[in-house]
């Protein structure tokens, strides 16, 4: 009786053990997974054409090609997750937020004027089981000032370019450090008994 007593507390202690993920959990990891493949992918081709071709290659790839592989990703990510960039300072129009991603954008904005701790990412409910999590944006790199810095410091082609592409172009005049958007990866969760081993 005595050995089975231990034996049920041991399970018991196993089972407690077990970490059993609520779906915002499951979704922050799909979507955390995700928004590392496109910063990856869009990165090291930005880098490397900088690095080989120029800042007005760079460019040129953010301004015609960088929706193609975002578009691209979001076939090889399945039917269940899709992730895109948004900015309440978009150059391109198609990265217009919609109603419910501008007050996510507006708190990012406020807890940087505030010189608040800026989470790494913002989990909000947008339907049953789907979820869609904000990852800030930021002037992480001498790259990024490249196109988003200081319009009277750009170089006259970049802006030019983006002039005739971008007529009502807001991307630019960010610092250092600064958001400048959000990485919105919306995950539908289809099965909730998900567990963390």
């Amino acid at each position: 009786m005595k050995k089975s007593l231990i034996i049920c507390s041991l399970c018991l202690m196993l089972f407690a053990n077990e970490k059993e993920t609520v779906p915002k959990d499951i979704a922050l990891q799909e979507a955390k997974h995700a928004a590392h493949k496109l910063h990856t992918t869009l990165s090291s081709i930005v880098k490397a054409k900088f690095r080989h071709e120029g800042a007005l290659a760079a460019a040129t790839f953010c301004a015609d090609e960088s929706y193609t592989k975002i578009k691209e990703l979001n076939e090889e990510l399945g039917e269940n997750i899709s992730i895109k960039r948004v900015s309440l300072f978009n150059r391109n129009p198609k990265s217009s937020p919609q109603r419910d991603e501008i007050d996510i954008l507006k708190a990012f904005d406020l807890l940087e004027e505030s010189d608040a701790y800026m989470p790494n990412g913002i989990v909000q409910v947008a339907d049953y089981n789907t979820y869609k999590v904000y990852f800030p944006a930021m002037m992480a790199s001498k790259t990024c000032k490249v196109c988003h810095g200081n319009k009277s410091n750009l170089d006259p082609k970049i802006q030019t370019l983006f002039e005739e592409k971008y007529p009502s172009d807001k991307a630019f005049g960010f610092k250092s450090g600064q958001v400048r958007g959000a990485v919105i990866v919306t995950v539908k969760i289809k099965n909730e008994k998900n567990k963390l081993k």
